[in-house]
C-alpha cells in the first residue's frame, strides 16, 4: 500500500431511519448506538467511521453523504473528534436513492482524483471483528484498484436478516477469495418463508452488507451523472410521489460485474428495534438493554432508551420484548413510545405521529393503555404499538429534570427523586 494512493471511503448517512425512533427526529445514523463501558457513548455514524479509519483509509479521505442541512450539521459535529474534515460532508438531493447517491459520491471523488478507489459503507449496520473488517477493506480495495468492483458479503444465520436483505449467490466450488456472483436476490422474504429457509440451508449464498469497493471512474462510466441528472429532472417534472429514482441495486451488481468477497467478520442489520436490541449489551439475569438514565424494576427482555440529557426513565413490570423510548423534543416537550419490538414494519407510523402536532395519545394495534395527566400534559406525546395494559406518567421536577414512568400490568412505582 505504500506506493499507491490511499482509498477513499464513502459513508452513506442520508436516510431517515423511521423504523428506529430511538432519539426522536434525529435520524438513526446520528442517534445513540451504544452507551456502555465497552463501547462508550457513540452514535451509529461515529462507530462506522471508527471501524473503517486505519492504515488503509485515513479520516481525511472519508466522504460522508447526507441529504439535508440538519444531517450535515449532525455529521460535522459528531465526526469532528474523528478528524473527518467538515468539507468532506457532502449533501445530495434526497430523492436520488441508494444507487444514484453512490454514483453522485463517486463523481464527487472522481473530480478530485480520476481513478481513485472508494470503499462504500452504510452508516447504520453493526460489524464485530475489527481485524477481519480491515483485512476485507484492504483486499477489496486492492481488487478495485485493478478495475474490478467488489461486493463484500457476510454469512448470516438470522432468518429475519436474510429475508429482508439482498442475497448474493456464488459458486462455492471456486477457490476464492473472489467469486463470480451468479445471482442476486433482493429481499427473498417476499417469496415466502420456504425461500428464506432454502437460502439459510444452502452454502452458496451471502447477505449483501452494503459494503462495496469500486474504482470511481468505472462507477461513473456505468452511471454517468448526465443520466442521473436527467432522471432527477424527470422526477420533478412529473411530480413523482416515489421516494427515489428507482435505480435497482440488483442491476448495479450486474452492470458493474461485481465480484464477491466474503468477509470474515460478523455483520448485523440495525434497521429495527429488535435488531437494535440484539447488538446491545444486555443484563445477564433479566436480558434488558438500556441507553441513558434508566431505573428498572421487574422488567424482562426489554429495551429502554432515554436519549436526552435531563430525562430519566423509571420502568417497572414490563416483560416480553417491549421497547420503551423517551426523549425531549427540540421544542421542550417529551415524546414517549412503548412498542412491541417484533412489529418493526409499523414503527414508521409511530414516528410520523410523534413528529405530528396531534397531542392525543396514539394507539396502533394496542389496547387498555393509560396516560396519566401530569404537569407536562400539554407538551407530552405518548404512542403505543402492539402493547396492552401499559401505564405512562411524565413529570417535571422542581430542578427542571423530567421523570418518565412506564409500567405494565396496571402497576406503577413512582418516585419524586431528582434525576442525577
Amino acid at each position: 500500500m505504500e506506493n499507491v494512493t490511499k482509498p477513499f471511503a464513502i459513508v452513506l448517512a442520508g436516510g431517515r431511519g423511521s423504523r428506529l425512533p430511538i432519539a426522536g427526529s434525529i435520524p438513526k445514523q446520528f442517534a445513540p448506538k451504544f452507551d456502555d463501558e465497552e463501547h462508550g457513548k457513540v452514535t451509529f455514524v461515529q462507530d462506522v467511521v471508527r471501524m473503517i479509519t486505519n492504515d488503509v483509509i485515513k479520516p481525511s479521505r472519508v466522504i460522508v453523504v447526507v441529504t439535508n442541512e440538519e444531517q450535515r450539521d449532525y455529521a460535522i459535529d459528531q465526526l469532528a473528534p474523528y478528524k473527518v474534515p467538515s468539507t468532506n460532508v457532502v449533501m445530495f438531493d434526497p430523492h436520488l436513492g441508494y444507487v444514484a447517491v453512490m454514483a453522485a459520491a463517486a463523481d464527487y471523488i472522481r473530480r478530485h482524483e480520476e481513478k481513485a478507489v472508494a470503499f462504500i459503507t452504510p452508516s447504520d449496520s453493526h460489524i464485530e471483528g475489527q481485524e477481519e473488517l480491515t483485512m476485507a477493506i484492504m483486499a477489496a480495495c486492492n481488487e478495485a484498484r485493478n478495475g474490478r468492483s467488489v461486493l463484500v458479503g457476510a454469512k448470516v444465520a438470522d432468518a429475519n436478516i436474510v429475508g429482508g436483505c439482498g442475497n448474493a449467490q456464488y459458486d462455492s466450488s471456486e477457490e476464492g477469495p473472489f467469486y463470480e456472483i451468479l445471482d442476486f436476490i433482493e429481499k427473498p422474504a417476499k417469496f415466502g418463508p420456504d425461500r428464506v429457509k432454502q437460502i439459510l440451508m444452502d452454502d452458496n449464498t451471502v447477505v449483501n452488507t452494503g459494503l462495496y469497493a469500486v474504482r470511481v471512474d468505472k462507477f461513473c462510466k456505468a452511471y454517468p451523472m448526465e443520466k442521473i441528472n436527467a432522471l432527477l429532472k424527470k422526477y420533478y417534472d412529473e411530480g413523482s410521489e416515489k421516494t427515489d429514482l428507482g435505480l435497482d441495486p440488483t442491476d448495479m451488481v450486474k452492470k458493474l460485474n461485481m465480484k464477491l468477497l466474503i468477509g470474515g467478520f460478523e455483520w448485523k442489520d440495525c434497521g429495527t428495534l429488535d435488531a437494535y436490541y440484539k447488538i446491545q449489551r444486555v443484563t445477564p439475569n433479566h436480558r434488558n438493554a438500556s441507553i441513558g438514565k434508566i431505573i428498572r424494576y421487574e422488567c424482562l427482555d426489554g429495551l429502554f432508551v432515554c436519549a436526552t440529557k435531563g430525562v430519566r426513565m423509571y420502568a417497572s413490570f414490563i416483560k416480553g420484548g417491549i421497547a420503551a423510548i423517551a426523549y425531549m423534543t427540540p421544542a421542550g416537550g417529551v415524546n414517549v413510545a412503548v412498542i412491541n419490538m417484533k412489529m418493526s414494519q409499523s414503527v414508521g407510523k409511530i414516528t410520523d405521529y410523534l413528529e405530528s402536532g396531534d397531542p392525543m395519545p396514539y394507539q396502533l394495534m394496542a389496547a387498555n393503555n393509560t396516560v396519566m395527566p401530569s404537569n407536562l400534559s400539554s407538551v407530552t406525546k405518548v404512542a403505543f404499538l402492539g402493547v396492552q395494559n401499559i401505564f405512562v406518567f411524565v413529570n417535571r421536577l422542581e430542578n427542571g429534570d423530567i421523570n418518565v414512568n412506564i409500567s405494565g400490568n396496571g402497576e406503577c412505582i413512582y418516585t419524586m427523586a431528582a434525576a442525577a
